[in-house]
């Protein structure tokens, strides 16, 4: 016999199956899962396949990449230069001479101590040409109404070539920029263009003014001081002649310089090798040195000692010009760039 409940063999014995012996188990509630409907989609007149945009091309501006230069020896050589002690100095010394020109103009000699250098020094009979009381007033005159302009002049253009000194100074001496910038040496090429052309103006303005007065004294008697008079009027010509020589020479040393500016800018751009800068300048430098050195005793007898630094500054600076086209010179030869 089995059990019609749970399908076991019922014991011989006649006792119930085991599985009527045992607790009835709860049925456990069937777990509903819920669901949330779907909500239709409503489409109001919109079409049913997927709209896209079309693409839109617009005209973009062509950009612009910054040309780079190839770095060569040449900048380094250059760098070397620029960055060098003799460089600093010079720009140093260059903004030392710029200050004691602008205090020499701030604190200008008394006219009337001029006029007793001037008459002191002057034959006695050329004491009676020129009234001192004229010459006082028109040193007076002179003074007062250019002391504000002269600073001022000296502030912008002095200033400017400063700065052209310490641009290039540091540009050169950055470590992480491959060439020195050029535009402190557009700056003193400039300056150098304007300074040949108010020289050449001047040097031709004073000639100017040296025939007519030659002319003026040729045409007036003298009496017995004839004989003095023409030989004023020897002295004048010979300085005029003087003057153009000096003209002369102005113009061949600016033009050395413009020169040599273009190529070392040239060779800082492009990595080209340089020209060798010219014997011609520093020969004039050391010239320039040393008529400065022999003015400066001249400037302290007539505008008094504080003239003496802006004299002595002015004399360094020449030698350092010189220097450094030697310099500049030996560098290139021994990087065997020299041509």
């Amino acid at each position: 016999m089995y059990c019609t409940n749970c399908g076991r063999k019922l014991p011989e014995d006649g006792s119930p199956c085991v599985c009527r012996r045992q607790p009835a188990q709860p049925e456990q509630p069937e777990q509903q899962t819920y669901t949330q409907p779907v909500q239709p989609q409503q489409n109001y007149g919109a079409p049913t396949q997927n709209f896209q945009m079309p693409p839109q091309y617009y005209a973009q501006p062509p950009v612009q990449y910054p040309v780079q230069r190839p770095i060569t020896p040449v900048h380094g050589v250059l760098k070397s230069f620029f960055a060098s002690p003799l460089f600093l100095i010079t720009a140093i010394l260059f903004s030392a001479n710029l200050l004691f020109q602008i205090i020499a103009s701030l604190f200008p000699q008394d006219p009337a101590y001029i006029v007793n250098q001037i008459y002191s020094n002057l034959p006695y009979e050329m004491q009676f040409i020129i009234s001192p009381g004229d010459l006082y007033s028109a040193l007076s005159n002179a003074q007062s109404g250019t002391t504000v302009g002269t600073v001022i002049g000296m502030l912008i253009t002095g200033g400017l070539m400063a700065a052209a000194y310490w641009i290039t100074y540091i540009s050169a001496k950055n470590p992480s920029v491959p060439a020195a910038k050029t535009a402190g040496l557009t700056i003193m090429k400039v300056f150098s263009i304007i300074s040949l052309v108010v020289l050449s103006l001047v040097e031709v303005l004073c000639v100017v003014l040296a025939v007519i007065f030659g002319v003026a004294l040729a045409d007036n008697d003298y009496g017995y001081m004839d004989e003095m008079m023409i030989g004023f009027f020897i002295i004048l010509i010979a300085a005029c002649i003087i003057g153009f020589v000096v003209l002369i020479f102005e113009i061949i040393y600016e033009a050395k310089v413009i020169k040599m500016l273009n190529s070392a800018k040239n060779a800082m751009l492009t990595g080209m090798v340089p020209n060798k800068a010219s014997m011609f300048v520093a020969v004039i430098c050391f010239i320039s040195a040393a008529v400065s050195f022999f003015s400066v005793f001249g400037d302290a007898v007539l505008y008094g000692w504080i003239r003496v630094p802006l004299g002595l500054t002015s004399v360094a600076l020449n030698v350092l010009y010189g220097l450094l086209v030697l310099q500049f010179n030996k560098m290139l030869k021994n990087a065997g760039m020299a041509r």
